[in-house]
């Protein structure tokens, strides 16, 4: 878990560095850490801190003085989760391309492993059933253990959270101000997530947004969350809720086909300057203000082609007349 920089303070007793994490008061007293640190060479103020805890280890990754020192770009720019990429940025730029694979692989694993463990699980049942306990209970410690998973699945979210990583800092080397949607919501449409292992899929999509806020944190850059509704099913050349998304392919009413997360991203950067539409705002109140842009703009349409029509008529009737 993440620790926030204004969250944490330090200080040495007896010769060891405690960090104490202040929480919120309902959950109780603030959390102490003693390290194994004399805190020489450590300097954990003023950055985001994260807190890894594995069986009876716990370990606490900080930022360097060189990682923070290290320059954002200068551009406005938005962000769209993908399915076979970590990110796509509002330039049509693909980040982190190895993402869904990573999960792809780990989730066939984990649908072939869970078959034959329930098979194993069965067995274990009809030997304990049958009073061959000694036989029941080698299956159950032998080979329906949790090691292998458990190691299985931190070399694969090691994996995923480097990919995370590597992405959002190519997306903050052009950016100085980041527009994302909120990256824990579930992904629509994109039925191909629904095959994995929901606990992981979970935990891909909030690393991303991790990933997003603590490098635009270390390299100076500004993270902006936006409202995401309906960011997938608008025209982000028209501004309106016209056109409709197929797989990863946007339809444009006009007839052009352009990268969905592409356009999702152009979307999710022109809500940083839309005031109409609130952060926080239900997404049935959004589909109001997007209905009322999109019959707005048909109406002018229409008045504009009712307005030329007289002139060709009295166009057309001159030449009759000549």
């Amino acid at each position: 878990f993440v620790v926030r920089s204004d969250k944490h303070s330090e200080q040495i007793v007896d010769g060891r560095l405690v960090v104490t994490i202040r929480i919120a008061r309902q959950y109780g007293a603030a959390i102490r850490l003693t390290t194994n640190s004399n805190g020489k060479g450590v300097d954990l103020r003023g950055g985001n801190l994260r807190i890894l805890v594995k069986d009876d280890q716990l370990d606490i990754h900080y930022a360097t003085a060189k990682a923070a020192g290290r320059p954002c770009g200068t551009q406005e720019v938005g962000v769209d989760k993908g399915y076979s990429e970590a990110l796509t940025d509002s330039d049509g730029v693909r980040h982190g391309e190895r993402f869904g694979g990573v999960l792809t692989r780990y989730s066939d694993q984990q649908a072939a492993t869970g078959k034959a463990r329930n098979k194993l699980h069965a067995l274990e049942k009809q030997h304990r059933e049958a009073g061959r306990t000694a036989k029941a209970d080698r299956i159950r410690q032998n080979n329906l253990g949790r090691k292998k998973l458990n190691a299985r699945r931190d070399r694969t979210q090691q994996h995923l959270r480097t990919i995370a990583y590597q992405a959002a800092h190519q997306v903050v080397d052009k950016a100085a101000v980041v527009a994302s949607e909120d990256l824990t919501a579930p992904i629509k449409v994109k039925v191909q997530w629904r095959n994995y292992n929901r606990r992981m899929s979970g935990w891909a999509k909030s690393v991303l947004a991790q990933a997003i806020d603590e490098v635009c944190s270390q390299r100076g850059a500004v993270h902006v969350t936006v409202n995401a509704a309906y960011t997938s099913q608008m025209d982000s050349f028209t501004g309106l809720l016209e056109g409709r998304r197929v797989g990863d392919k946007f339809h444009r009413a006009n007839g052009d086909v352009i990268q969905a997360d592409f356009n999702a991203a152009r979307n999710v950067k022109h809500r940083l300057h839309d005031p109409a539409i609130a952060r926080f705002m239900p997404h049935r109140e959004v589909l109001r203000i997007l209905q009322s842009r999109s019959s707005g703009a048909t109406e002018r349409q229409e008045a504009s082609v009712g307005r030329r029509k007289p002139r060709q008529r009295s166009a057309d009737k001159s030449i009759a007349l000549l």
